[in-house]
């Protein structure tokens, strides 16, 4: 069963929470336009606020922190999360992910547009979709990138040959993306439809839940995971999509992430308590 360890207040209301699953880092975003740097037992290391800030995220060895801006700006942060460097995209920033070792980011924007970056800002190539990229995600083991848009759209993109894998169009909001080291499973909380489950090969099946949840996190290897959404229940499932348990919380979930292993879950609400 799931037991609290820890919570801290960031003032805010959450909005969206990144874990470096090896360097054990959690990056926390609020409504505020601030961001926070806290470590895996709650302390805090760092917090800044960016004007306009959109999303932001965090490569799993902790060694690259990145920011989004509606003004299409590209932050690359220090570990103070000072700003190290920055640049434009054309379009309104929407998303951005960084690969596991912060080598490059991708950063989608208001107009359909992805763009892949290394980490000193140079552009590696620019990719088109039908609608804006709300949930990106690098898949660890596998030259690719999983990206969906917040309505009908969602797709795997091969970064070797610049070509989709697969797309698909389901006919639901999604809310959030999760993916396994190795790229299977790749989930999207579908809110009614339920949890929507690809592999390399595309849509595979479906997974419906007690409640409609618009939440997802998986573990590394990708044998459990979380999903949380209209209600204050947190769901824990296995490899199959399984139900295997339901813990209660005090408020409804905003934002959750899941450590490599799947033993802590981190959640974020909007009294804005971690």
């Amino acid at each position: 069963m799931l037991e609290p360890l820890w919570s801290r207040s960031l003032g805010y209301a959450v909005r969206g929470l990144h874990f470096a699953r090896e360097g054990e880092l959690l990056l926390a975003r609020d409504e505020g336009q601030i961001l926070s740097l806290i470590d895996s037992r709650g302390g805090m290391q760092a917090s800044a606020r960016l004007q306009n800030l959109a999303c932001a995220c965090l490569s799993d060895d902790g060694s690259t922190i990145a920011a989004v801006g509606a003004g299409g700006q590209v932050w690359w942060l220090a570990p103070d999360l000072t700003t190290r460097r920055e640049r434009s995209i054309p379009a309104p920033a929407v998303a951005v992910a960084a690969d596991p070792f912060g080598e490059y980011l991708a950063v989608s924007d208001r107009d359909g547009g992805l763009h892949l970056l290394d980490r000193n800002g140079r552009a590696l190539g620019q990719f088109q979709t039908p609608r804006p990229v709300h949930h990106l995600a690098f898949v660890p083991m596998q030259p690719y990138l999983a990206a969906a848009a917040d309505l009908g759209w969602a797709g795997c993109l091969d970064l070797s040959t610049g070509n989709w894998l697969w797309t698909d169009r389901p006919v639901s909001n999604i809310g959030s993306l999760a993916v396994a080291g190795s790229g299977d499973p790749l989930l999207l909380a579908c809110f009614s439809i339920g949890v929507r489950r690809y592999n390399s090969g595309g849509y595979r099946a479906s997974t419906s839940l007690p409640k409609p949840c618009g939440l997802i996190a998986l573990s590394f290897g990708g044998e459990k995971g979380v999903a949380a959404g209209a209600g204050h229940e947190l769901y824990g499932f296995n490899a199959q999509g399984e139900l295997m348990q339901t813990r209660e919380l005090e408020h409804t979930p905003m934002a959750i992430a899941l450590s490599a292993e799947g033993n802590r879950v981190f959640c974020g609400f909007a009294d804005g308590t971690l």
